[in-house]
């Protein structure tokens, strides 16, 4: 049978367009070095010409054949078998035919999430620990992760972008850095091969990731629904508008300079603001061509005493790189001159940053031109001397470029002796660039400029704004789940939340009622129903307070849904970096989820979770699930433990440990009746199982 095999592919593969068909494709998680779901039948699919055979030779099974549907659709079930490979696979219809080689049978899981789930060996300002020793001694061909390209979409789409790439040294260094390590825990107590397929994308929100007829089943989502219908029209006219023009990725998002600021002062070693300044410093170039010759340049447009770019442009809120002009007659060069500007009033929260040209010499920079200890992200009154030597007789040509919020801001020129401002007349507008939501090949922060430099545009005939973005309700599970299914799994981790922090509250009932019913129609889809592992948010600085309250409603999906677990971060995050480097810890307590209770290995994992209270007298006892053998609290000198009466006003408590639960008392309340755990924002762990594994923050309330 093996020869048999063999010689068919010889055959058939004399043929050079073997991997070229026009008509016959496989979906892409189906190429070289794919991993399948070992003992267990799995589903291939793809397209070809409408009503003609299919068929699928393999070098485990015998062959087999089906027919495409009208649409040119095919998919066929065959049997995998114990772990191991490689095997190879055939796909062929009339003179078209797909090779696949390489194909390994082991355990095969979902990686899904945000950015925590999306931050590889080399992510931004603050890589993933031990990046440096597993990219120098990582070599093993048996881990393997299909990383699933980026894609938006209001529908659900058939194809899927990405290829399967092996744990080899430098390959994993665009690896899940979870995802690779919950592999690598795996590999090493299973001995078998493992496949990551890993689907995130930073800064999504839940709803992104839940399908439309979740949400169709749900009344108070129904004008958010109707309002997405009318979008999607618009936004497809808007995205096929904006790729005429050429995209610009932004560096980093405003917050990012922002957050830059802040830490340079309580953080200092993080240098989080340099990572990003030599990436804007690149962007000088927009707009110089018309800066240093503004009257080649016939896209100028008067602005009124307002001197506001929305009433020129018929926009909203207008976003991205201008040029604003003017022109100052000075007749005594001898003479001192500067410049001030500052915000004008009531300027919107956001990136707004200039660069000052006097006579095409820049004489100042809020960021291009600015060290990254100098910077200011809230602009407040700066002034500038104009140099005598770059003044001239007669006309002089001022140029202000814009950045971010496309205003002028206030400006004052005078003599120095004088103080005196100069009257100037209107200024005028040069529209360089737009900012907008990227529309194809995202990275982050997914906004790009769109460059209109020197073309001229009709503002008035752009089509309306409207946004598609990793926010969008079911847009990531249209354009990167859909694709997958029905691709066999064992089972699926998670790590994402961050976003639903800063948009639910106090409560979060819509994300308590919103995540069981994903979750359903995931299994649901999948024909499963695997195990799904999430991660609780970590400690992080900004979340207004509200982080205990999503941890705590992440916990309570533990009691509303079968077959889940939840892995505990408070004791591994980092408090003013909302992407702790530490993921070697959060892949190995998912890996240890999985061992326990998919392959059956007899492990302790999972710490202390809150079940219930008793009050007794001055006392508050509070207990764990069942099976908890014991506690601990490290460091024995703080505490994480408040407590209140009927006002709900907490103390700092005291804490004694008596066998596995917890007496939660203050010599200041006499009638207690609450007690809450690492209720804050920046809460670290202090309450441990005797194994070390850290219990998730609670409330009696």
């Amino acid at each position: 049978m093996k020869y048999i095999f063999l010689l068919t592919l010889l055959l058939l593969g004399c043929n050079n367009k073997t991997d070229e068909s026009k008509f016959l494709t496989v979906s892409n998680l189906f190429s070289d070095g794919t991993i399948l779901q070992r003992d267990t039948t799995v589903s291939i699919w793809g397209t070809s010409k409408p009503n003609i055979q299919i068929k699928i030779i393999s070098s485990w099974i015998k062959e087999l054949t089906v027919k495409s549907n009208n649409k040119g659709e095919w998919q066929v079930k065959i049997q995998t078998s114990e772990a191991g490979g490689p095997h190879s696979l055939m796909i062929y219809s009339e003179n078209e035919r797909i090779s696949i080689k390489d194909i390994l049978f082991g355990e095969v899981w979902l990686a899904a999430g945000q950015s925590n789930m999306e931050m590889d060996f080399n992510y931004c300002c603050n890589t993933t620990d031990k990046a440096e020793s597993e990219i120098l001694n990582t070599d093993i061909s048996e881990i393997r992760m299909f990383n699933v390209k980026k894609k938006l979409s209001y529908t659900p789409v058939d194809k899927i972008e990405g290829k399967w790439v092996k744990a080899s040294r430098e390959e994993i260094t665009s690896f899940s850095a979870i995802g690779y390590f919950f592999a690598k825990n795996l590999y090493k107590e299973l001995n078998v091969p493992i496949g990551i397929i890993h689907a995130s994308w930073g800064g999504s929100r839940a709803e992104a990731w839940t399908s439309n007829e979740v949400f169709q089943e749900l009344n108070k989502y129904k004008s958010s629904l109707q309002e997405k219908e009318k979008e999607s029209k618009e936004n497809l006219e808007l995205r096929n508008w904006l790729k005429e023009h050429k995209s610009i990725p932004l560096p980093s998002s405003g917050f990012d300079l922002f957050l830059g600021e802040y830490l340079r002062k309580v953080k200092p070693e993080m240098n989080y603001m340099s990572f990003y300044l030599d990436n804007w410093k690149a962007l000088d170039y927009l707009g110089m061509d018309n800066i240093q010759n503004p009257n080649k340049n016939k896209n100028w447009i008067e602005l009124d005493s307002e001197n506001s770019i929305d009433k020129a442009l018929s926009s909203n809120n207008f976003r991205g790189v201008a040029l604003f002009k003017n022109i100052l007659l000075i007749n005594d060069t001898n003479q001192d001159f500067q410049l001030e500007i500052q915000p004008e009033k009531n300027m919107p929260w956001g990136l707004w940053e200039y660069d000052i040209y006097f006579n095409g010499t820049k004489i100042g920079s809020s960021l291009i031109d600015t060290d990254s200890n100098d910077y200011e992200f809230n602009k407040t009154l700066k002034v500038y001397k104009i140099k005598k030597e770059d003044l001239t007789n007669g006309e002089n040509q001022i140029i202000i470029r814009t950045l971010g919020q496309t205003r002028l801001g206030e400006i004052k020129i005078s003599e120095n002796q004088t103080d005196e401002p100069i009257i100037l007349g209107n200024w005028s507008v040069s529209v360089i660039a737009e900012e907008f939501f990227q529309v194809e090949n995202y990275e982050y922060p997914y906004m790009s400029l769109f460059n209109y430099e020197n073309k001229n545009i009709n503002f008035s005939k752009i089509p309306p704004k409207s946004y598609l973005t990793h926010k969008t309700f079911s847009s990531l599970f249209n354009g990167m789940l859909n694709p997958m299914i029905p691709f066999t799994i064992k089972g699926a981790i998670w790590y994402q939340g961050e976003t639903n922090v800063e948009v639910g509250g106090p409560n979060f009932e819509n994300y308590k009622e919103l995540m069981p019913l994903m979750i359903s129609d995931w299994r649901s889809r999948w024909g499963s129903d695997f195990p799904f592992y999430f991660a609780q948010v970590s400690p992080y600085f900004n979340y207004q307070g509200m982080l205990p309250y999503f941890q705590n409603a992440q916990s309570s999906l533990l009691h509303t849904i079968q077959n889940t677990e939840m892995v505990v971060t408070n004791d591994i995050g980092e408090n003013y970096d909302i992407h702790p480097s530490n993921k070697h810890d959060v892949g190995y307590r998912f890996s240890r989820f999985a061992l326990k209770n998919e392959y059956n290995f007899d492990i302790k994992a999972g710490g202390p979770i809150y079940s219930h209270n008793k009050i007794n007298g001055e006392k508050i006892e509070i207990y764990f699930n069942p099976d908890l053998e014991g506690l601990s609290i490290k460091p024995k000198k703080t505490t994480g433990f408040e407590i209140s009466g009927a006002g709900k006003k907490y103390l700092k408590a005291s804490v004694n440990i008596v066998d596995n639960y917890l007496e939660i008392f203050s010599e200041k309340i006499k009638e207690p009746l609450y007690v809450r755990y690492a209720w804050s924002d920046t809460a670290n762990a202090i309450l441990f199982d005797l194994e070390g594994w850290p219990a998730s923050c609670f409330t009696t309330e």
